[in-house]
């Protein structure tokens, strides 16, 4: 259990402060709220195992492995957020008169955790979030809507989403190579377990994708380092970590407008 004075210190870090900021604004709460949030799921889970040294330490040698924990944790906290509203996303669904089955529950929380890269239209997404977070009666009090236009928008977004995913399965993708290993590296950052021998392991597994991401980045200083010697690289595993993150969603963009 980490004590007072480590706790003021760690939510005092850049790191902290902007992934609990952006947090906040994800789900609608204030900044307070968010802060509170991350720090419980911090302490509950990925820093966990860590002990009141370890977190002093790593926040003065401002360490890499501590903010990607922090950013994981926040993002931890959004999809289980967006899971437990899965609910009341499906009570409105029958509420327009919708029958919900399990593939189409799957697939609708597919794509609400992408929302921002699904749908292009700030308002859309602004909608979506508000029915996950508050459900149907706050959300047409919030947009100023009747049933019947809240049931005709609902019943728009499940069959976009719906026409959305099986466009993606028939439609080849020629970045699937490369989409599947960067999820594998989210799922391995998405680990609480994961240290710097288990991400070493897996750039010797993707030597050659691994080695052009570095290579093509000028922001890594010692790309050497983060090939070959990934417990030493410094700042540089954070700076990787941010470019992988990066491709990613680059990828899925892409995927989206084509």
């Amino acid at each position: 259990m980490l004590n007072e004075k480590t706790i003021r210190e760690l939510i005092s870090t850049p790191a902290f402060i902007s992934n609990a900021s952006k947090l906040a604004y994800q789900l609608g709460m204030s900044r307070r709220n968010g802060s509170q949030e991350l720090l419980l799921e911090l302490l509950d889970h990925r820093l966990r195992t860590w002990t009141d040294k370890d977190v002093t330490l790593a926040i003065q040698r401002d360490l890499p492995s501590l903010k990607w924990r922090i950013r994981y944790a926040s993002k931890d906290y959004y999809r289980r957020v967006n899971r437990d509203s899965i609910r009341e996303l499906t009570k409105s669904q029958m509420m327009a008169g919708m029958e919900p089955h399990v593939s189409s529950q799957s697939e609708t929380l597919e794509a609400l955790e992408r929302l921002p890269e699904l749908f292009k239209n700030k308002v859309t997404q602004s909608w979506a979030e508000s029915v996950l977070r508050v459900g149907k009666s706050e959300t047409m009090v919030r947009f100023n809507q009747t049933p019947r236009q809240f049931n005709s928008k609902l019943t728009k977004l499940c069959k976009y989403c719906h026409q959305n995913q099986h466009q993606q399965h028939r439609q080849p993708n020629s970045h699937a190579k490369e989409l599947q290993i960067l999820r594998q590296w989210d799922d391995l950052m998405a680990d609480p377990d994961t240290d710097d021998n288990g991400i070493q392991a897996f750039i010797g597994q993707h030597e050659a994708y691994i080695n052009e991401v570095v290579i093509n980045s000028s922001q890594v200083a010692f790309q050497g380092k983060v090939l070959k010697d990934f417990a030493h690289a410094g700042k540089d595993k954070y700076v990787f970590a941010n470019l992988m993150a990066k491709r990613e969603q680059e990828l899925k963009e892409k995927d989206i407008d084509e």
